[in-house]
């Protein structure tokens, strides 16, 4: 009996500790989503939630993107360290694309490749210098004298 009663013991306990490490170990693999925008006007963004990306931990990220303009693009680069560029999304893509991109330390910014110089966000991974803040660039008139949408001559 008493031997019974010990094997019962170290099974019970045993399955304590296989459930806990699975849970522990199932914690981890939790991927957080952010999520990006293009458009329509000349506008980019990188949210987590309902706000905007400054810094993140290392790891593993899965973008979605909402590409809302057949005239941007959404590009994912790490500026500093080893060079890494995705385009998420084409310029002549419209509607949602998602992806999944393990972000190291360093400066990253997300842009659209037509018109980089003004449709740009900025942000730091891990113990990387901090960047000054997001910078969500362009307005809905992306700077061409008031034209009130992206879809018209000479945007592309």
């Amino acid at each position: 009996m008493r031997t019974r009663l010990s094997l019962l013991t170290l099974l019970a306990v045993f399955g304590l500790s296989a459930a806990a490490a699975t849970s522990a170990f199932g914690r981890g693999t939790a991927v957080t989503t952010l999520k990006g925008t293009v458009g329509p006007g000349f506008t980019i963004s990188l949210k987590q939630g309902s706000k905007p990306v400054k810094t993140l931990k290392a790891g593993t990220y899965k973008f979605v993107v909402s590409d809302r303009s057949a005239n941007h693009n959404f590009v994912l680069e790490r500026e500093s360290g080893t060079r890494f560029e995705r385009k998420i999304t084409s310029v002549s893509f419209t509607g949602t694309r998602s992806m999944t991109v393990k972000l190291t330390a360093g400066s990253w910014k997300v842009y659209c490749e037509p018109h980089s110089s003004m449709m740009v966000a900025r942000f730091g991974v891990g113990r990387s210098a901090p960047v000054a803040g997001l910078t969500t660039t362009g307005d809905d008139h992306g700077g061409h004298g008031g034209h009130g949408s992206d879809d018209g001559p000479g945007h592309g």
